[in-house]
């Protein structure tokens, strides 16, 4: 049985242990902000200074022109309401900065991260941009209100600024218009929403947090999200499937091989069902702290 989500705030918490973590969030589907458990946001490989000295020769294509990281960063710390910075700008660890993934602690919000696991196949686990650094400036904003692809939870650390976050929880859906085809995505400009077209958007209730530097937030499956940027930033993202999301996440894969390898598709449910299982046994033996 799903939860029942009535909170009228996101709580900001320090020293939580990861079994009070896991009861008190993870299982009843709350967003929540940890503000003690992301140090490594201090080191100097996450400086703007450090990113142009060693990672010049990186590039983005963004609405069909092509950046350097160098410029992209420029862009950022130059960027205004009036003139803002090309974004969403986001870059893979794996490919763009493998010798980070050492640098950045994994937390586990259902005892384990299923993505993670040598038991899902990488044709499953790739569907989901599993590790990113994403940078901005000034007066953007993600350009849709969204759930994230393939319902997976995400985990979200501020390096560097500060960065608004307006959530809307799954409960509310019919009041946020999903796409026809993209379910996941809204058609209502939250900023500026047409009442005629959308009139139920009026009864949506959004919460909204700011995260500041060294700010980690647990944004779970389901939740709608998007974000308005204060200055200069830089925020890290991991995706998360544990068994909170299982079912969610792997229907979501079955449409996508329906589509694109549809004889072979009924493998992907039985997957889901066989490794599900498997995958709750392991983590049933799980100690949390």
């Amino acid at each position: 049985m799903k939860p029942t989500i009535n909170i009228s705030k996101i709580d900001r918490c320090s020293g939580l242990s990861n079994k009070e973590f896991y009861n008190t969030y993870v299982k009843n589907s709350l967003p929540v902000v940890i503000s003690d458990i992301a140090e490594w946001t201090t080191s100097e490989k996450f400086t703007t200074e450090y990113f142009k000295a060693n990672y010049s020769h990186l590039t983005r294509t963004i609405d069909g022109k092509t950046y350097s990281l160098s410029e992209i960063i420029d862009l950022c710390e130059s960027s205004t309401p009036e003139n803002k910075a090309p974004y969403p700008n986001i870059y893979d660890l794996h490919k763009d900065f493998p010798e980070y993934l050492e640098d950045i602690p994994l937390i586990n919000y259902g005892k384990s991260n299923r993505l993670s696991s040598w038991m899902l196949p990488n044709s499953i686990a790739n569907q989901t941009n599993q590790r990113q650094l994403f940078f901005g400036g000034k007066g953007c904003s993600f350009p849709t209100l969204h759930i994230d692809y393939h319902w997976v939870h995400t985990q979200l650390t501020q390096i560097i600024g500060e960065k608004d976050f307006i959530l809307y929880p799954p409960s509310q859906t019919p009041y946020l218009y999903p796409d026809k085809i993209n379910h996941n995505l809204s058609q209502v400009n939250i900023i500026n929403p047409d009442s005629d077209k959308f009139p139920l958007f009026k009864n949506a209730e959004p919460l909204k947090i700011t995260l500041k530097p060294g700010d980690t937030m647990f944004i779970p499956s389901g939740w709608w999200h998007t974000t308005y940027i204060h200055n200069f930033n830089l925020t890290y993202a991991i995706d998360h499937v544990n068994s909170f999301n299982w079912n969610r996440f792997m229907d979501e894969n079955y449409l996508v091989a329906q589509k694109h390898h549809p004889n072979l598709a009924w493998l992907v449910k039985v997957y889901k069902v066989i490794m599900g299982k498997i995958f709750n046994i392991n983590e049933k033996l799980i100690q949390l702290n």
